[in-house]
């Protein structure tokens, strides 16, 4: 399979030779590259396995109804693992562009944080509640890469629903002096994991096989979006002996509508 990948990379265009080389060389980390033949087969298994019981007469509706759903989450694993390993590649070619956007960022935010409301449904966290912190202030447009800051924060908020099995996750986002800020917080035990994958050089070789290659390559590709954005990433503990992740990018104001770059004194708490 992953030579498949090699030559299709080449097969793309004259990317320069130094972004073949860190392809290359990214393709053949051999704990990446063992956890996603892992986890490829792990999910591929698993549909096959619900798609046979699903033609099995012995069980009820509902039970196949819960087997369509297993092979729904992994096929959308099977697409978020190699959503993570092409972006990370495409970054590591060094080929890829930013793509400004003229954006709501209060709207934007929200849409964010229903996304994560339904992540949550959809993997059964019931014990575990959701804040969103909102100190943005009304209509400010700003111009920023809004897919790969979305890419980013949907990515840490993926790592801390993961490791958050009760408790809380707190979501925030901040402004000020062309600097978006945005923070998770949660109740969970993953300080230690998330640290190493988001602030070490070389985080692919803080990853073992005896870890998630999913959750791993969430927090591989955020990290190496947030250098790409001219970021900034900061992990700490927080009172809850949970893990606290902000992420500081540059934006800009639009030209059009010039907004007080302050931060709105008014704190909006949603639960």
């Amino acid at each position: 399979m992953f030579e498949i990948l090699r030559n299709a990379y080449r097969e793309t265009g004259p990317a320069v030779a130094t972004g073949q080389k860190k392809m290359n060389q990214m393709i053949n980390k051999p704990n990446i590259l063992a956890g996603v033949s892992h986890e490829v087969r792990t999910q591929m298994n698993s549909i096959v396995a619900f798609s046979y019981l699903m033609n099995n007469e012995r069980f009820s509706d509902n039970e196949k109804r819960e087997f369509s759903e297993q092979i729904i989450t992994s096929c959308e694993q099977l697409i978020g693992l190699f959503e993570n390993f092409f972006d990370t590649a495409v970054l590591e070619s060094g080929t890829a562009r930013e793509s400004l956007r003229e954006t709501d960022i209060a709207r934007y935010f929200e849409s964010l944080t229903s996304d994560f409301r339904v992540l949550m449904r959809k993997k059964g966290k019931k014990d575990v509640v959701l804040i969103q912190e909102d100190n943005l202030p009304d209509k400010l447009m700003l111009r920023m890469d809004t897919a790969r800051s979305s890419r980013i924060f949907s990515n840490l908020f993926k790592n801390a629903l993961d490791n958050t099995f009760s408790g809380f996750i707190k979501v925030g986002c901040t402004y000020y002096d062309e600097t978006m800020t945005f923070y998770v917080k949660d109740s969970g035990q993953g300080f230690s994991r998330s640290s190493d994958l988001l602030l070490s050089d070389n985080p692919e070789i803080q990853h073992s096989d005896s870890q998630d290659t999913y959750s791993a390559m969430n927090l591989i590709l955020a990290r190496n979006l947030i250098l790409a954005l001219d970021g900034r990433i900061r992990v700490e503990t927080n009172d809850a002996e949970g893990t606290s992740v902000f992420v500081s990018l540059p934006v800009k104001e639009s030209s059009d509508l010039k907004i007080l770059t302050g931060t709105s004194s008014e704190n909006k708490i949603a639960i």
